[in-house]
């Protein structure tokens, strides 16, 4: 924890007790509170694939469970890629998550990766140059499907969040008509992470967010896992509890496995727009199922990071007890197992 600061102490004398354990996947109960620590060697393809062997052994034997193939047979992966190539979720790191789901028996074709737009997910990498599918190239990742939410081709309209926030432009009055405003109210969750999946993992990047603080597990989950989103970044005083009722929906809640978070590359200041003059880099991964310790840390670690800068560090965000509230997880480090995982080899 030496990347960390007195942050963590401010932050941490602010919330009640423990929460009762929480499931994501039943089987997989007794892991859900331990934050597993993992210090890379560097970002490499090598050294992604031992971390994340080693996380996901470590995972197992902390739940006395194996993660394989059930019913369905498919894993979702949600991956961010909203700012573009320069902060989005490490390739390298996608790779050994795939790799390491192929060693337990699932297929290439049906890990599916989810992310909110084809475009950005192509600049990202993660899907192929359109010059290159015209020389033969598949339009997937490493033989996996890739699924946006801009598209709304994998929504279904059954499943959505219903909330009276509303887009900026309906605030202000431009539009009357009725049916359209009722729409306006939803957001629609993708389908290919709950629907038709075992389970699913989220992989976030860590960013500040103007409404919410910080933007990593929760983030991911919520506000980058849905569409007609921008109306949360219009309201900023009542987003950080329409994100914990979203992250809180129990068909999405208890298919997500857990949360793989690099410090590969984190944004501190200008939120989710590429600014590579605020960005920092730390040899370090955590895993956890629960995703409010992750936003915990990240947070601690956005501050250090501007204030080192000479920027103000961010206020304590009201989603960590809305979070809490909604048991999603405790953010005290004090309720939580650390457990420092290495390289088995």
């Amino acid at each position: 924890m030496g990347v960390f600061s007195k942050y963590t102490t401010l932050l941490a004398h602010l919330f009640c007790a423990a929460i009762p354990s929480f499931a994501y996947v039943e089987e997989f109960k007794d892991a859900n509170d331990i934050l597993f620590e993992y210090k890379l060697a560097d970002f490499s393809k090598r050294d992604y694939a031992e971390a994340v062997n080693a996380v996901f052994s470590e995972f197992e034997k902390s739940a006395l469970c194996q993660i394989k193939p059930k019913t369905k047979g498919k894993v979702g992966l949600k991956i961010y890629t909203n700012s573009g190539a320069g902060i989005a979720t490490p390739q390298n790191l996608v790779i050994a998550v795939i790799e390491e789901l192929k060693k337990r028996g699932f297929k290439s074709e049906d890990i599916c990766i989810v992310d909110m737009s084809k475009r950005k997910m192509r600049e990202s990498g993660f899907l192929p140059k359109y010059s290159e599918i015209k020389l033969g190239s598949k339009d997937n990742f490493m033989g996996s499907p890739v699924r946006d939410i801009e598209s709304g081709e994998f929504l279904n309209k059954n499943w959505f969040y219903d909330n009276p926030l509303m887009p900026r432009d309906l605030q202000a009055g431009v539009f009357r008509d009725e049916k359209f405003n009722k729409e306006a109210r939803k957001s629609y969750l993708p389908i290919p992470l709950f629907l038709t999946v075992d389970f699913w993992i989220n992989l976030p990047v860590i960013t500040d967010m103007q409404g919410i603080g910080v933007c990593a597990a929760l983030g991911n989950i919520t506000i980058w896992n849905m569409s007609n989103n921008e109306r949360f970044f219009s309201s900023p005083a009542n987003a950080p509890i329409a994100l914990a009722e979203v992250a809180a929906i129990p068909e999405l809640k208890d298919t997500m496995l857990f949360t793989i978070l690099s410090y590969e590359k984190v944004q501190f200041v200008g939120g989710s727009v590429f600014n590579a003059a605020f960005t920092s880099s730390e040899k370090l991964l955590y895993a956890s199922a629960n995703p409010v310790i992750l936003d915990f840390f990240a947070l601690d670690y956005i501050n250090c990071k501007r204030v080192e800068k000479g920027f103000k560090p961010i206020p304590v965000p009201p989603i960590f007890e809305y979070a809490r509230q909604m048991q999603l997880g405790s953010p005290k480090p004090s309720d939580i197992k650390f457990k420092s995982v290495k390289n088995a080899n």
